[in-house]
């Protein structure tokens, strides 16, 4: 019986090392532009909508699996778990599914990107909207100054290509 707790807790311990938490390494695309860096799956780039055009689908059914382009503005600064993409007039805040990769913590920001995954609006919590902001690298009176929660759009990404 004890081997059998040992084997069980030898293959738990495997899974979670070889599952790790994912990384900011660049997933290898044969055929897609050289400028062209792809985080999570490989996408296709082709034919991705705005952020008004997003906001038109959602409108119409909540949630929304869909590619989207805009600019970087921000990312995660300690794991790159995060960023923000500003396309058009509206701001979307990117999550990475099941944190299962992450995009680089800084030198990004400015740079086109493709995103494709889903789409929702989400409340951000206070507590979680400090949280996001510690990432970010922000100073704790810029921390405490954050009071309501917010209304967003989010989405949740399967695949990021940032444009070099």
């Amino acid at each position: 019986m004890n081997k059998l707790i040992a084997l069980h807790f030898s293959l738990c311990g495997f899974v979670i090392l070889t599952a790790g938490c994912g990384s900011a390494t660049p997933v290898e695309s044969n055929g897609s532009p050289e400028n062209q860096t792809f985080y999570g799956s490989v996408i296709d780039t082709e034919a991705p909508v705005n952020g008004a055009e997003m906001r038109k689908v959602l409108a119409e059914s909540g949630r929304a699996e869909l590619r989207f382009e805009g600019d970087i503005t921000a990312t995660c600064a300690k794991k790159g778990c995060w960023m923000d993409v500003v396309s058009g007039e509206d701001t979307v805040f990117v999550r990475f599914l099941d944190y299962g990769f992450f995009v680089p913590t800084a030198g990004v920001e400015g740079k086109r990107t493709v995103v494709q995954g889903e789409a929702f609006y989400d409340t951000l919590t206070v507590p979680m909207l400090r949280h996001y902001a510690e990432d970010a690298g922000k100073t704790q009176a810029e921390i405490n100054a954050i009071v309501e929660p917010e209304f967003r759009l989010a989405f949740t990404a399967t695949g990021v290509m940032i444009e070099d």
